[in-house]
């Protein structure tokens, strides 16, 4: 027999619910200060702020957050098909009916307002994977389970690629720490990092270094088999810091050969006390990452257009890039927040912000005009706000009792996550300017409804996690 409810208010997370609303009030006053209207009048009052098109959308989100708190609990896992072919749908039909912005059709505009489908394709993929993931017959090490998961997860992906908007697109990655969760291979992830790592490494260095460094590492994995592996990983080591010397002095040749000499050989030993499932395993792998350096390469310097190459250098490369240029935003972004000192200039009152020296302030790049006017102290205090949402995120995944709840909030922190790590990271220069807003704080009505809607539907399904 279900257990008796208990009084709603004694049931709402109360600490999520408040970070969430400290978070929305942060990010309305950071876009009011971004807002020329209000930057540009000495006048400036509350009551111009309250008058606003961003308060409408505040509005909207705050209203569609207690919304969902009276929606039945049921209706989300009920309809959660339903409500992902309507995302579905909508990414197919802006396609077609979107306003074409900037080479792109990402956007819907109605009475001079906009939605983008896109963020509300977040939300309904969230809930498809959290219904598929919660099916007692889904086991994530299952290869056609596997399959159905990345189907359920590419098919928006490849209709926001047709927009094109790479940077929403990219934000559909953090789905892959749910089905982590769910029980997926770790192998998947050793092979996923490897691979990431290889074409990061292959875009910022020559792909024949690249190369010797995987065989360098292949040397110490298939040393790893032994029972005593101690000589051949020194041994190993030995073989990196001798092909750095080299190459640094401009000689290639003899490590390559130095190299290529001890790994064979390595193979053949390690062949011949029978461990073939080793080199076979660490040798495609090192086929593969030889591949994948070249090829990744090639295409940067033969595919890809200039202004495309610009983006990947200003993350990587950033002795290549025009100051002036490509560079700019990121430089200035910098400037901006440096400017802010420990404690800031005050509400209003960067003038960096004030003069628009940071393009793209309010969506972008809104950690610049935070650290300008709040400092160290005010981008400290929204970092801690979004870590204790991610803790409170996490700890109602884990005491759940619906496997649907528990991964539809993997599903919600991994989006918080990943776009928060990249925002911030873009406006530092350590991530790549992909066009990902800061949740809550960046402008976007579309974004802030959607993660509002995330929040509400969360701490409704954990209001009832008793019944659910």
């Amino acid at each position: 027999m279900s257990a008796k409810p208990t009084a709603i208010n004694r049931e709402l997370d109360g600490i999520t619910i408040s970070v969430y609303l400290a978070l929305l009030l942060i990010g309305w006053l950071m876009i009011a200060a971004t807002n020329t209207t209000f930057i540009e009048n000495e006048n400036f009052s509350i009551y111009n702020l309250l008058l606003s098109k961003e308060t409408l959308w505040f509005g909207v989100a705050i209203a569609s957050f207690f919304a969902c708190l009276i929606i039945d609990a049921k209706v989300w896992n009920s309809f959660a098909w339903i409500i992902y072919g309507l995302g579905i749908l909508f990414l197919i039909g802006v396609l077609l009916f979107g306003a074409d912005i900037k080479g792109a059709r990402s956007w819907y505009n109605f009475l001079g307002y906009s939605f983008q489908p896109s963020e509300f394709a977040k939300l309904a993929t969230s809930l498809g994977v959290a219904a598929f993931l919660s099916l007692s017959i889904t086991a994530a090490n299952d290869l056609r389970n596997t399959a159905t998961f990345f189907g359920i997860v590419m098919l928006p992906v490849f209709f926001i690629l047709l927009q094109p908007d790479a940077g929403s697109a990219m934000t559909f990655l953090s789905f892959f720490i749910v089905f982590y969760r769910a029980g997926a291979p770790s192998i998947y992830y050793l092979i996923a990092f490897f691979m990431f790592f290889v074409l990061i490494l292959s875009l910022m260095f020559n792909p024949l270094y690249v190369i010797l460094g995987m065989s360098v590492l292949a040397i110490a994995a298939l040393s790893m088999s032994y029972k005593n592996p101690i000589l051949l990983l020194s041994f190993s080591a030995l073989l990196g810091l001798f092909a750095v010397v080299f190459m640094i002095n401009g000689y290639v040749l003899v490590p390559v050969l130095v190299i290529m000499t001890s790994l064979i050989g390595l193979i053949f030993y390690t062949g011949f006390r029978k461990k073939w499932n080793n080199v076979l395993f660490i040798g495609l792998l090192l086929i593969f990452g030889s591949g994948l350096s070249v090829s990744s390469s090639w295409a940067y310097n033969n595919v890809l257009k200039p202004h495309q190459q610009d983006r990947i250098n200003v993350w990587l490369n950033p002795e290549k890039c025009d100051p002036q240029g490509s560079l700019y935003n990121v430089n200035q972004s910098k400037v901006a927040i440096g400017s802010g000192g420990v404690y800031g200039k005050g509400f209003l009152k960067g003038d960096m912000t004030k003069l628009n020296y940071v393009p793209e302030q309010s969506t972008d790049f809104i950690v610049s005009t935070l650290g300008e006017e709040q400092g160290f102290i005010g981008v400290l205090g929204v970092l801690i706000l979004f870590s204790i949402l991610l803790i409170r995120i996490i700890i109602i995944a884990e005491r759940a009792s619906s496997t649907f709840v528990t991964y539809f909030a993997y599903c919600i922190f991994g989006f918080l996550f990943l776009q928060t790590f990249i925002n911030i990271g873009m406006s530092m220069g350590f991530m790549p300017v992909i066009g990902i807003p800061l949740p809550f704080i960046s402008k976007g009505g579309s974004s802030l409804v959607v993660v509002s809607l995330m929040i509400g539907i969360l701490v409704k399904l954990d209001m009832v996690r008793r019944r659910v």
